[in-house]
């Protein structure tokens, strides 16, 4: 059963300030909602208590220091739930998996890769294979590339300002071990104090800071965003594919899904679906019928449309959700 948890107006536009900037300071988010820091340190707290807020993370946008990100969806045959839980186990104490997702529908999990080789990706899906090949159905192997992410709307009652955080347009920016230490412990977790974080990665809370604000600079940090567990809310997570005809009007089926408070994220991808759509409804009646107008305003172009949903996220590193 859901836990729908109500929000006034003040819960909304904190959500909607923070997943603009999840390092924003309280006092200028007491300051935007005309409310005092009091006020904002007790509605956040209760967030992270219901589970609402579940982190405050930077969006690394790792392709510019390198990394390449594939996606892989995989459905089992004669796997348990727990045995399936196994498997994300197993996911999870690698280093190069970047993030693993449970589906509802044609696929039971997605999880993706990052690494700078080909060598690397072989050896992980490989060492996979022997461990569960007869036990896998199918599977969907992709190149995970750009990413188009916007701040989310689904919960405001009215239109706002939607920013695009890009991710994966690749680049031949430098960094130093100093910068990928900070990286690891500052993305997941940005409201850490910087002496905490200096601590872990051996530098001053002066350098921690200074080689921050160069990542963002040279868009390796390209944003800042708050976990949100929808389903808290009375809504639920879905990928909707979309299959075309022709390319003609990706440019329209782009503003279509920014202008949309449902659609938070643009997948650009090889391997995967023309056109992938993340969105946040409050039901599969809602669902269907964004699908309905994504068919009725795309007619001529759109082929055929099929869409899943997300269950959890079990790891969650540099790439949005």
């Amino acid at each position: 059963m859901k836990n729908n948890f109500i929000t006034d107006k003040y819960d909304k536009r904190i959500l909607y300030e923070l997943d603009r900037n999840s390092k924003m300071r309280i006092s200028d988010l007491a300051s935007k909602i005309k409310r005092s820091k009091q006020f904002v340190l007790y509605r956040l707290r209760r967030f992270e208590e219901e589970g609402i807020i579940t982190h405050y993370t930077a969006i690394v946008d790792m392709s510019k220091i390198g990394f390449f990100t594939f996606r892989i969806y995989v459905k089992f045959r004669k796997m348990t739930r727990k045995e399936i839980a196994g498997a994300i186990s197993y996911l999870k104490k690698l280093e190069n998996i970047w993030t693993i997702a449970t589906c509802h529908g044609k696929w039971d999990i997605a999880f993706f890769i990052g690494t700078k080789n080909v060598k690397r990706l072989h050896e992980i899906w490989d060492d996979f294979l022997s461990l569960y090949k007869g036990n896998i159905e199918r599977y969907n192997f992709s190149l995970y590339s750009p990413v188009y992410n916007f701040n989310r709307t689904f919960f405001l009652d009215e239109e706002a300002q939607v920013e695009t955080r890009i991710y994966g347009e690749f680049g031949s920016e430098k960094i130093d071990d100093a910068d990928f230490r900070i990286i690891k412990v500052y993305a997941p977790d940005v409201r850490r104090p910087l002496n905490e974080i200096g601590k872990k990665v051996g530098l001053s809370p002066e350098a921690v800071r200074y080689r921050i604000k160069s990542l963002e600079k040279r868009k390796i940090i390209c944003g800042y965003k708050i976990g949100i567990n929808a389903e808290k809310m009375g809504f639920t997570s879905y990928r909707i594919d979309i299959r075309l005809l022709s390319t003609k009007r990706n440019a329209e089926i782009f503003s279509f899904c920014k202008r949309c408070s449902s659609i938070y994220q643009i997948n650009k991808t090889i391997g995967g679906s023309d056109f992938e759509i993340e969105a946040i409804v409050r039901d599969l009646g809602e669902l269907l019928n964004l699908i309905d107008r994504i068919k009725e305003t795309f007619s001529d172009v759109v082929e055929n449309v099929d869409y899943f949903s997300y269950s959890a996220y079990y790891l969650l590193n540099y790439i949005p959700d």
